[in-house]
């Protein structure tokens, strides 16, 4: 398959299984969206899926690479990137160095350059991909700015600005778009559905229904460590269930 596919994945702490079973098909050219209450799981899955938490059973790949088995740092190096629930910077760092690390740490360093302490060959090509990602994402003008010192919502474009300078394969956002005003927003959306018509596959857990709704192919409804419904968001907000889920939001 290309793109990210995970099968039977199962994480329980003690007697409770916070994820139960899961199977999950995250398509190349498409946005999915993962959705359902606190506590149904969603962040522990991301968590099992980067490596940042073991797994109790089941298998993860990407484009056919089995990434079961990897630390979190190889699983980047194979083309998977992430973002987290709470925002993690280098907050001493300038947007741009944020972004940096990102690109250098999916390319590696030369061996035989890093031993001479030799100048990094592909230098020029990391402050390419970094300028590209930084303008995509309205940021090219806080570039030099320390990313600590920036508002919340800012922040949050930096980490995501960080992920894509890897140059991804599959991205998970979780909650990307919290703490954004309406106008990052409409450019993250933009975004996201520009890089899943280049071939990114892109799997994001979110609970702005409206933001689901304009920028997903396909949603997943998760309760309870399970995958309880699967379509077309508005189809699965059409649901039973995700009616009691979301009684009362628009």
């Amino acid at each position: 398959m290309t793109g990210l596919a995970i099968r039977g994945l199962r994480r329980r702490f003690g007697g409770v299984a916070a994820v139960d079973g899961v199977d999950l098909d995250v398509p190349a050219g498409a946005v999915t969206a993962l959705i359902g209450p606190n506590g149904a799981g969603k962040t522990t899955l991301f968590h099992c899926v980067t490596g940042l938490d073991r797994l109790d059973g089941g298998t993860v790949t990407l484009a056919g690479r089995d990434l079961t088995g990897l630390a979190p740092h190889a699983r980047a190096r194979a083309g998977l990137a992430w973002t987290f629930q709470r925002i993690e910077l280098f907050a001493g760092l300038t947007v741009a160095e944020n972004a940096r690390v990102g690109a250098e740490n999916r390319r590696g360093r030369p061996l035989v350059a890093g031993l001479l302490g030799l100048p990094d060959p592909r230098r020029a090509t990391v402050g390419a991909a970094v300028g590209l990602v930084l303008e995509r994402l309205g940021l090219a003008a806080v570039a030099d700015v320390p990313a600590g010192t920036l508002p919340t919502g800012t922040m949050r474009l930096v980490e995501l600005a960080r992920a894509l300078a890897a140059e991804p394969t599959a991205l998970l956002l979780d909650e990307p778009a919290s703490g954004l005003d309406d106008r990052q927003i409409v450019r993250l959306a933009d975004v996201l559905r520009t890089l899943a018509a280049d071939g990114l596959a892109v799997l994001l857990v979110e609970h702005d229904l409206r933001f689901i709704r304009a920028v997903a192919d396909t949603a997943h409804l998760m309760i309870a460590g399970r995958v309880e419904a699967s379509g077309r968001p508005d189809d699965v907000l059409a649901t039973p269930l995700a009616h009691d889920v979301y009684a009362g939001e628009d």
